[in-house]
């Protein structure tokens, strides 16, 4: 994870590294309580409500979880912005990383607040229609994170790259995770004719995913030594 020698601008700091690992945290929820939801469309509108009947408790503490978790994202951007303070010709881009990234983080959050809606009406014993109706909502919600995810890490990654302070593969990790996730927004969109999402646009999602895991955690990785090294010079 060496960078180029032009690293010598490069500002360390904790920020991204704490930011990345906090918004993986949500793993915590995801393989503890396995929530339910949302579910895939096509999904038997029995199991979708004894699914959240059944797991109510788990819905609503995977949302209350994610509502802090998620904000890791953000905070990986404002410091991978911290860093390049004295890079300053691409700080447009990375103000835009930063509100889209705060986008993407309000529009999951909501997606998972009315996946919780719906499970804890189904444990009420509300209507079907009710119930399967948020679900869908949520579900279509959570989709569209992917487009502001896919503007934050591209924007990002291109300020990354055009400083020249990090290694060039580094930032051409984040730079395909950002296409891949704007590609896989506008094939969900495109889906016209019939309730169920893109084959394609769900592939495209874990070919945004794990690049980007491996993008935010190998920058904070980078910022952090160079905050040692800071460190230690003093």
């Amino acid at each position: 994870m060496e960078a180029t020698p032009a690293r010598t601008g490069l500002i360390g700091n904790r920020l991204a590294l704490a930011g990345a690992v906090l918004y993986l945290l949500e793993w915590v929820a995801i393989i503890a309580s396995t929530p339910p939801g949302p579910f895939a469309p096509g999904t038997s509108a029995s199991k979708v409500m004894r699914e959240y009947a059944d797991n109510a408790d788990k819905a609503v503490f995977a949302a209350a979880w994610f509502a802090i978790v998620l904000v890791g994202r953000v905070l990986y951007i404002a410091g991978v912005k911290a860093s390049l303070r004295n890079s300053a010709r691409d700080g447009g881009l990375l103000d835009l990383a930063l509100g889209a990234m705060a986008i993407s983080v309000v529009i999951e959050v909501i997606s998972y607040g009315i996946a919780a809606a719906a499970a804890q009406l189904a444990d009420s014993g509300a209507e079907q229609g009710v119930v399967l109706a948020l679900d869908r909502a949520a579900y279509w919600v959570n989709l569209m994170i992917w487009g502001p995810i896919g503007v934050a890490v591209l924007a990002c990654a291109v300020a990354m790259l055009r400083s020249r302070l990090f290694a060039t593969w580094l930032t051409w990790v984040g730079i395909v995770a950002g296409i891949a996730g704007l590609a896989a927004c506008l094939l969900f969109g495109a889906t016209t004719t019939s309730d169920e999402p893109s084959g394609a646009g769900e592939a495209l999602m874990g070919l945004t995913a794990l690049p980007m895991w491996v993008w935010m955690i190998g920058t904070g990785v980078v910022l952090w030594r160079r905050t040692s090294s800071q460190d230690n010079a003093n």
